[in-house]
Parts: structure tokens; C-alpha cells; sequence
């Protein structure tokens, strides 16, 4: 009977798995002007004609700041900064159809939500940054329209957030 001996594949492999493990909770926070570690978000203005839509976003913004990392997101008065965000447009474009002359439904739209950010000091107000961008999604018709459109709007408000918020920051870099 053969006895198992720890062979040096072994041993490099335990110190590595030990090393990386001892990674998992490292947090790099890059320099921020004007000493602004912490941001509040304020409640989105819809200036669109979809009801609603500012939910999605709400969501999606939130999640992309604590994702992100390079600021916190508070919820009260001791926020360094806080960033302020207005719809301005909702649309939902055909982009293909069923049939040559066009006299059938679309299949295949296109959401796009446009927006404009400002990352604003609350301790100066002055206005660091502003953007505007828009997000995009495209949807295929499914039973009706406003149900095709309802299940895609989180991925166009995700794809805004990201954009508004890299471009409220990206002048930090």
C-alpha cells in the first residue's frame, strides 16, 4: 500500500489558494477632488412620459454606486455630495418587421431612456460635474406591447446608470 506524500504541486497550490483568499475583502477607493467619499441620491425627476420609469433607475443607479465602490452611498445629511438626475426622454423605436411593406406589427424595438446627472458638493454647492447620456435596450413583441416594454426597462436603466455615473466621475481618474 502506497502512502500519500505531499508533493510540491501541492503545497503551491494550497499557498496560492490561501494568498488569493486572503484578498476577498480589499476595497480600492480611487482620489476623489474635493474630499467626497460619500454620496447621497436624490429622487429622480420624470420629466418623460412613461410613468414610473424613475423606479428602474432609482434601482439600477443605486446598485451601480455600491457596485462601483469608488463612492458610498448614504441615505442621510451627512453625505459629502449628492447626485441629481432628470429623465428627459423615453422611447420605443422599431428597429425590424415582420414582413417587407411594414404593414404588420414590429418585432423588434429599441428602448432608449435619456437622461441628464449632476454630482453637486453639499458642503460648497458647487456643481462638479454634469452629463447627459442615455441607455438602450432592445425588446422583441411578445403578447402586447406595454408588457414587452415593462420587462426591459431595467436593462436600459442599468446600461444608464453605468454611463451617468462613469461620466459623473470620470474626470477623477
Amino acid at each position: 500500500m502506497k502512502t500519500c506524500v505531499p508533493t510540491v504541486k501541492i503545497l503551491l497550490l494550497l499557498l496560492l489558494t490561501t494568498s488569493l483568499a486572503s484578498c476577498v475583502g480589499y476595497h480600492f477607493n480611487g482620489t476623489t477632488p474635493h474630499h467626497i467619499s460619500t454620496v447621497k441620491l436624490a429622487p429622480i425627476i420624470n420629466q418623460t412620459d412613461e410613468p414610473a420609469i424613475e423606479r428602474q433607475v432609482t434601482r439600477a443607479m443605486r446598485s451601480f454606486i455600491q457596485f462601483d465602490g469608488r463612492l458610498k452611498l448614504v441615505d442621510h445629511d451627512q453625505a459629502d455630495a449628492k447626485i441629481e438626475i432628470t429623465l428627459k426622454a423615453y422611447q420605443n423605436n422599431p428597429i425590424a418587421y415582420r414582413s417587407e411593406d411594414r404593414e404588420v406589427a414590429p418585432r423588434f424595438y429599441r428602448q432608449s431612456i435619456t437622461a441628464t446627472a449632476r454630482l453637486i458638493n453639499l458642503s460648497t454647492g458647487q456643481l462638479l460635474q454634469e452629463a447627459t447620456n442615455h441607455g438602450e435596450a432592445l425588446f422583441e413583441f411578445e403578447s402586447d406591447l406595454s408588457t414587452s416594454k415593462r420587462n426591459t426597462q431595467a436593462e436600459a436603466a442599468n446600461e444608464l446608470a453605468r454611463l451617468l455615473f462613469s461620466d459623473l466621475i470620470e474626470t477623477w481618474q
